[in-house]
């Protein structure tokens, strides 16, 4: 991929600060890599503006997604994620694009929150109440079969969650500063992880092979959250979680939640879906991209003392990290 154009979309507003950080994280000449993307101001929910975007594109990575489990955000999370997806997929369709890669979810192989053992040969069922955002992410996946079926060339890809580093008040990278504070808490809840760069890596290996009609989890290791915020405590030098919180707490916590809504009009941080992935003891199965691109996966201590570093580095001034 050295040596590509590259043509990037960001909303108004957007602050592309953050990806000059990002490159400078894993390349000494990041101000030149970054000089050399093509921004165009661009939502995915503006169908018009995305063909025009595209035009000239070989291969579409589709990366942008709004992530919440939040109340009241239904709408948003469909309207972004499905909406959004399809305008990709008929731009790239319309723009006769020979590859499109887009990023799902582990959350769309959940057949349901009991799932112990996760691969990518599940099927949805839609008897069984699911999260706004796992919904989200199963109906944007029936976008892209959509468009392979009117000839669209497209492969799905399915993280687990993501370490690197990046916004530190987002998603999983805000295990970093929660856990620098000193948080002594943890569950015993078990999920899948996987470094940034092993993603973009099964990504441009999947999409160099012309793979479509298929998914592929992508995950290094299954760990339980107590083993994650113990590494990422180690990392930061702070102290370990020592306290175990029992799932009896949430069956406590839900009805508090519904009370704290009801009297002071706002949504609480913790919510029913948060709460239940809190306990939740889930395998994410690697075996189908193993097979198919031979990735060796990064070690998640490794990706975790690497994203720690990164953090500090920015707590004590600018810094040279290198990540990956």
């Amino acid at each position: 991929m050295d040596g590509e154009h590259v043509t990037a979309i960001h909303r108004a507003g957007s602050n592309k600060s953050i990806v000059r950080k990002v490159i400078g994280y894993s390349a000494v000449n990041a101000t030149e890599l970054y000089d050399r993307i093509e921004w165009i101001e661009c939502d995915v929910c503006d169908f018009d503006r995305l063909v025009s975007a595209m035009k000239g594109s070989k291969v579409v990575y589709h990366c942008a997604g709004l992530v919440s489990f939040g109340k009241g955000q239904e709408e948003s999370i469909l309207k972004t994620n499905v909406q959004g997806t399809a305008n990709i997929v008929k731009a790239c369709l319309e723009n006769h694009v020979e590859q499109l890669c887009h990023v799902s979810s582990n959350s769309a192989l959940r057949i349901s929150d009991k799932d112990t053992v996760v691969d990518e040969s599940g099927k949805w069922q839609d008897n069984i109440s699911h999260p706004p955002y796992w919904t989200s992410k199963h109906l944007a996946e029936e976008e892209v079969y959509k468009g392979i079926a009117s000839g669209l060339s497209a492969v799905i890809v399915n993280p687990t969650i993501i370490i690197g580093p990046g916004n530190w008040e987002h998603s999983s990278s805000s295990f970093f500063p929660a856990i620098g504070k000193g948080m002594l808490f943890y569950t015993e809840g078990i999920t899948g992880y996987v470094d940034v760069n092993d993603v973009v890596r099964a990504m441009i290996i999947l999409t160099g092979k012309r793979i479509t009609g298929e998914r592929f989890l992508i995950n290094s290791e299954n760990l339980s959250y107590r083993q994650i915020f113990t590494m990422i405590a180690g990392s930061l030098g702070v102290r370990k979680p020592v306290f175990r919180v029992p799932e009896a707490f949430s069956f406590i916590i839900m009805p508090a939640l519904k009370i704290y809504r009801f009297i002071t009009g706002r949504n609480s941080p913790l919510t029913g879906d948060i709460l239940k992935a809190a306990w939740a003891k889930v395998n994410f199965d690697n075996r189908k991209i193993i097979k198919e691109t031979g990735i060796s996966f990064i070690p998640v201590k490794k990706s975790i003392e690497a994203t720690a570093a990164a953090y500090l580095s920015e707590k004590s001034g600018p810094a040279e990290v290198k990540v990956g």
